[in-house]
């Protein structure tokens, strides 16, 4: 038979807190409190490899799972491709401004190349992201499509 407690659940967590808080205050053993350990979830070696394949072996496997329009989808995964390549192009970008061994002018050249390269790929993905937009604005996709599209597009 199952019992109810008439205490509400508020003031039994407020008793249960000032219960411990007055053990910490009045313990000098217990001045720090343990941290409290969540799951801890191991995955084997070939359980690694395996999730590791998966994902490269297609990284737009989510995007064609969604369910979303095809238009939607290719918009999805011409974003992540140029978020991929800018990301490509700062690191280039970075090493070129570490390397020593190139002259200054040479370097700067080297910049502003990549520079370039770079103004030209964020302008693309800004047109590829307006376009997401309109199509989640002008009733092609629904509010939750519009949701999970903005979602796929945020990795």
């Amino acid at each position: 038979m199952l019992s109810t407690n008439t205490v509400p659940l508020s003031s039994q967590i407020t008793d249960r807190t000032q219960v411990i808080d007055s053990q910490v205050a009045t313990d000098p053993k217990s001045s720090s409190v343990a941290p409290v350990e969540g799951v801890k979830v191991s995955l084997s070696g070939e359980g690694l490899k395996k999730s590791s394949d998966e994902k490269s072996a297609n990284p737009n496997q989510d995007i064609e799972e969604s369910g979303l329009p095809d238009q939607t989808q290719k918009l999805l995964k011409m974003i992540r491709e140029l978020k991929q390549k800018i990301e490509e192009k700062q690191a280039e970008m970075q090493a070129v401004m570490a390397d020593q061994s190139l002259s200054p002018e040479e370097r700067q050249a080297k910049v502003g190349g990549l520079q370039s390269a770079l103004a030209t790929l964020t302008a693309s993905l800004m047109t590829a992201s307006n376009s997401l937009d309109k199509l989640s604005k002008n009733g092609t996709l629904s509010s939750a499509q519009a949701q999970l599209a903005n979602k796929l597009a945020m990795k």
